[in-house]
């Protein structure tokens, strides 16, 4: 059986090796989105003191990430769990008590991110650190040409370009936002194995067929012929600080010593 979490593990791993240049060490980090517990195990190990919350709205990410969690070394050291909560992706978090949010993946289940990166800007403290990795527009490019040449076509509001995802960090409360990207290119040869990876990695959801059932008996169709269907994922990485909120027509004074 292959891994289903291959590729939340591959971004997971990226991200982590740009905490190198982070001087700042976080005691709170909120886990955006369950990865049956990369991420966890990544910054635990970057951040032994760190405290960690989860919150997913797919119920079975994070029993996944708990069972994932339960019996392991940390675990059996520490006696402690992680506080998980079930809640949609624009639902509240508490409000500025993390130093660190961490979404792995996550983003692509958003119906549009403006909001849940406010969100995450009210749960983050003044300088708090966010972390997230995403999908491009670019992503499935090959598999959506293919299938508009049957005539169905495929919307993704979802994944959004690179720059508009900085545009829209500085406009949630974030400065010194940076996105950048990279492309993996994979090949499958059967389609179980596709439709497992689109449904953990949020794709089955975020990609909207003209004709759902017709673009699965394509799909289904090509692997039944012996056909290897090759795709692209646009990945995304971005992380940006959180700004200092103050109260509507209050500006912060410095003062600078002479000389």
């Amino acid at each position: 059986m292959t891994d289903r979490w291959s590729i939340h593990r591959h971004l997971a791993e990226t991200a982590d090796e740009r905490l190198l240049l982070v001087r700042q060490v976080p005691q709170h980090i909120i886990l955006a989105g369950a990865d049956n517990d990369i991420s966890r195990r990544l910054l635990a190990a970057r951040y032994p003191q760190a405290v960690f919350s989860e919150y997913d709205s797919r119920r079975e990410f994070l029993h996944t990430a708990a069972a994932a969690r339960k019996g392991g070394l940390w675990q059996k050291l520490t006696g402690k769990s992680i506080p998980q909560v079930c809640q949609a992706m624009t639902a509240p978090l508490p409000e500025a008590q993390a130093d660190m949010l961490w979404a792995n993946l996550s983003l692509v289940l958003a119906d549009e991110p403006l909001p849940v990166f406010q969100k995450w800007a009210h749960a983050l403290k003044t300088d708090g650190l966010l972390f997230f990795t995403h999908f491009g527009r670019d992503t499935l490019a090959e598999l959506k040409g293919r299938l508009n040449g049957h005539g169905i076509s495929c919307e993704t509001p979802a994944l959004i370009d690179m720059h508009d995802l900085g545009d829209m960090l500085a406009d949630s409360g974030f400065y010194d936002p940076v996105v950048d990207t990279a492309k993996l290119e994979l090949s499958y040869r059967k389609a179980a194995t596709f439709w497992q990876d689109m449904d953990t990695l949020g794709l089955r959801r975020a990609v909207i067929f003209s004709d759902e059932a017709e673009a699965r008996r394509l799909i289904d169709g090509w692997f039944a012929e012996g056909e290897v269907l090759s795709v692209t994922l646009e990945t995304l990485y971005g992380h940006a600080v959180k700004k200092l909120a103050l109260p509507q027509g209050e500006n912060v004074v410095r003062f600078y010593p002479k000389g």
